[in-house]
């Protein structure tokens, strides 16, 4: 019993002595970390939660949706927010289709393939049109193609496109999976935290980690951090970039001087892996949460920290590794030649006013379940990362309260 008190004193001093350590290897550098904070400029899009309010969402939305991010620009894939009930009563709608053909003009992959796809194929059934019956007039001499021909190459684009379509989905849903478990295995870890280290400042830094763990892993995968309005070609795109994500850091943390926030902060202005950065703060923890009977406890904390790197790892697989480009190229190839093939197919069927709009829709409906694709083989770039972060962040405050409520009664 002796032998264990003296060990259990000694661990002690080993984590009070690492502790040490660590704030002074913090108070040395934190004057070169918080010039980094103080130079950052004011965010834009970042919207702190203590600002907001009916008049000021941190989620820009489309008019007439709760559900959908605001597009800014006509590439712009659409991006759709959590759904509750109110949307999925207005997903599965009646009248839904009839407000879905009302919005085509506005939809998202018409309004990236109108310039140049589908222009160029208006051009040519314009142009064939102009020369069949102004310039030749006799409809012997009229250019056109067969369509017996044309009619197994387009089952062929078709197949093409929905395989491709599907392969993009499944990573999609791959980016999804990836951030629910990121999700289970922060709160599982938020919940530990409060049950098994005893230190009170320990338990807290853990906690703002496993909130920072999200908000960092989001500007991992995406370069605007979920902050879709910011544009490459706006002057202050660099400056905005570290201004947003020193405001979201700031947000967790709350003091400009807490050695942590500063060490995040310098880590990504310095172009380091900051995820890694913080999931190593955290098993540092951990690992100074010395007792013996703490041990087990330890081994599970280290185990929802696997689940997050695990995930992340996973992340950046999928970030990393598109499909084979060389089937996306000759895809696109395929789709470029028979759209502009449908004008002389479609000709003698349609006559010269009706081959313009319907050479147009015929290739919008191939062109777009491929544009589709394209955009969600990029999940990340799709999925609504901010919110995924914001809600590991109320989840792991709800889990605090909630151990302080249950332990004050």
């Amino acid at each position: 019993m002796l032998l264990n008190r003296s060990y259990s004193l000694l661990q002690a001093s080993l984590a009070d002595l690492s502790r040490a350590k660590s704030s002074r290897f913090y108070s040395s550098t934190t004057s070169n970390w918080s010039s980094v904070i103080a130079t950052a400029a004011e965010p834009k899009y970042f919207v702190p939660r203590a600002e907001r309010g009916p008049d000021r969402s941190p989620y820009p939305r489309e008019s007439g949706s709760n559900s959908r991010l605001i597009k800014i620009g006509r590439t712009c894939p659409t991006r759709e927010l959590n759904y509750d009930q109110v949307a999925w009563e207005k997903h599965k709608s009646p009248y839904r289709r009839f407000r879905h053909v009302a919005g085509l003009f506005g939809s998202s992959p018409f309004r990236r393939l109108i310039f140049p796809e589908l222009s160029l194929t208006a051009s040519i059934a314009a142009g064939l049109a102009y020369y069949n019956e102004i310039i030749v007039g006799d409809p012997l001499m009229h250019l056109y193609a067969d369509g017996s021909a044309m009619s197994g190459a387009t089952t062929a684009i078709g197949l093409l496109a929905a395989f491709r379509l599907n392969a993009s989905y499944g990573r999609y849903d791959e980016g999804r999976k990836f951030w629910g478990e990121i999700n289970n295995a922060a709160r599982d870890l938020g919940g530990n935290a409060m049950m098994w280290i005893e230190d009170p400042k320990e338990k807290e830094r853990m906690l703002k980690f496993i909130k920072a763990f999200p908000v960092v892993t989001q500007w991992h995968l995406n370069e605007k951090g979920g902050h879709f309005q910011m544009k490459r070609r706006h002057e202050d795109f660099q400056e905005q970039k570290l201004a947003n994500y020193v405001a979201e850091l700031r947000d967790i943390y709350q003091d400009d001087n807490d050695p942590d926030f500063n060490h995040i902060v310098n880590t990504y202005s310095s172009g380091g892996h900051v995820p890694l950065t913080v999931s190593a703060g955290m098993r540092r923890i951990i690992g100074d949460n010395h007792a013996p009977e703490r041990t087990i406890y330890n081994k599970e904390m280290d185990e929802q920290m696997r689940r997050l790197v695990a995930c992340l790892g996973q992340c950046e697989r999928v970030l990393r590794t598109p499909l084979p480009t060389c089937f996306t190229r000759h895809t696109s190839r395929l789709l470029f030649f028979w759209s502009n093939m449908l004008p002389f197919v479609l000709y003698p069927a349609l006559g010269p006013i009706a081959t313009i709009p319907g050479s147009v829709m015929v290739s919008y409906a191939i062109m777009g379940i491929a544009d589709i694709g394209v955009q969600l083989e990029e999940p990340f770039n799709i999925l609504p990362l901010r919110q995924y972060s914001e809600g590991i962040y109320d989840g792991i405050n709800a889990i605090q309260k909630g151990y302080i409520d249950c332990g004050s009664k």
